[in-house]
């Protein structure tokens, strides 16, 4: 996973960690977010610099194999490991006031930098408090 990230900066790398018969195992995951960009800038303004998006046929086709996701991970280039606005908007199906788009999975988010991942940090949505907070 940080090999994955790494090869991806200094844009946004991006993958699942998915459950097969009780084993984890991790999925690379190309950022479409430059692809979605160049077709629809106004919609979505953000690069792969600062922005990822999975394809959604990876998580369909993790299912349909029988693998469940349970952790989205993405890097933040150059920026710490935290759980921004954009991230928890996005995990929220772009609602504030919603509920997660894929209840059950956690955020994994890595602080990229030039010379290497210098910190992780995984976010669990807290139902009470309708909020993503850091898992510690």
């Amino acid at each position: 996973m940080t090999e994955w990230v790494m090869a991806a900066y200094p844009n946004e790398g991006c993958g699942l960690l998915v459950e097969r018969q009780s084993t984890l195992e991790v999925v690379c995951c190309e950022n479409m977010q430059d692809e979605l960009h160049q077709l629809d800038p106004t919609q979505y303004p953000r690069t792969a610099q600062t922005a990822y998006h999975v394809d959604p046929r990876v998580l369909c086709d993790v299912e349909d194999s029988g693998g469940h996701v349970r952790v989205i991970f993405h890097s933040h280039p150059d920026r710490g490991a935290y759980f921004s606005d954009e991230d928890s908007l996005s995990a929220l199906g772009g609602d504030v006031d919603g509920l997660p788009i894929l209840p059950g999975v956690d955020y994994l988010v890595l602080s990229a930098r030039h010379d290497g991942v210098d910190d992780r940090k995984l976010f669990h949505w807290e139902s009470e408090e309708r909020v993503y907070e850091e898992v510690t």
